[in-house]
C-alpha cells in the first residue's frame, strides 16, 4: 500500500513551496510535482498521468488541496470517481478527507451535486448563447468546410471523372466534405449512388 503525493503550480513563477511541507509531513512514498495551467484537464497533465498509471489498488493520492487535481467540479469529480472504483483513496489536507471513510462518501456526495449543478449551468449558458446568435441571424453549427466558389471546383473535377478520393486529396479536405458539396441541397446518398437512382 503506497501513498503518493501530488503538488501543482500553474506557471513557473509559482513555487511549490507552500504545498511540499504539509505533504513530506504525511511521510509518502514519493511525491510528483507538476508546473501545468489549472485550466487544463487532469487526464492531460503529464505529470499526474505518470501517476494516475503507477497507482494500484489500496494506493492513496495525497493533495493538499483538491483543486490541484482538476479545473472544475466536473473534472474533480471523474477523477476521485475514477479512483474510487480503482480501490484508491484520494486524502485531501486541507479538507481533512478521504475518499474510502463515512466523511469521503459525503464528501463524493456533496461534489457530484456540484458537478451536476456546474453541468445545468453550461446548458443553460449554452441554450442562451444559441438563442441569441439565432435572434442576431447568425448561423448555428460548424462553418461550412467549402466557400461557394470551391464548392464549384469540386463540382467540375467531379465531372471531369476525377475520383471522390482524388478530388478531396487535390482540395486538401476530407472525403465527406467532398460527398456534401456533390451532393448539394438533394440531401444525403449513398457512394455511387445518382441522383436519379435515389428518387
Amino acid at each position: 500500500m503506497a501513498r503518493y503525493g501530488y503538488a501543482r503550480v500553474s506557471t513557473d513563477m509559482q513555487s511549490v513551496d507552500a504545498q511540499l511541507p504539509a505533504l513530506e509531513a504525511e511521510k509518502l512514498d514519493m511525491v510528483f510535482v507538476e508546473t501545468v495551467s489549472g485550466a487544463v484537464p487532469a487526464r492531460e497533465r503529464p505529470v499526474l498521468a505518470s501517476l494516475l498509471d503507477r497507482l494500484q489498488p489500496d494506493d492513496s493520492l495525497v493533495v493538499v488541496r483538491l483543486d490541484r487535481l482538476g479545473r472544475d467540479a466536473i473534472d474533480m469529480l471523474q477523477l476521485v470517481s475514477a479512483l474510487d472504483a480503482r480501490d484508491i483513496r484520494v486524502r485531501i489536507l486541507s479538507l481533512g478527507i478521504e475518499t474510502g471513510t463515512a466523511n469521503g462518501r459525503l464528501f463524493l456526495t456533496i461534489l457530484m451535486a456540484i458537478a451536476e449543478f456546474e453541468r445545468e449551468l453550461i446548458r443553460e449558458r449554452t441554450r442562451a448563447g444559441i438563442a441569441a446568435a439565432r435572434a442576431a441571424g447568425r448561423r448555428i453549427g460548424r462553418p461550412r468546410a467549402l466557400t461557394s466558389a470551391q464548392t464549384r471546383h469540386v463540382k467540375a473535377l467531379a465531372a471531369q471523372g476525377l475520383s471522390i478520393r482524388d478530388i478531396a486529396s487535390v482540395m486538401n479536405v476530407g472525403r465527406a466534405t467532398v460527398h456534401r458539396a456533390l451532393q448539394g441541397e438533394a440531401g444525403p446518398q449513398r457512394a455511387g449512388q445518382s441522383s436519379s437512382a435515389a428518387a
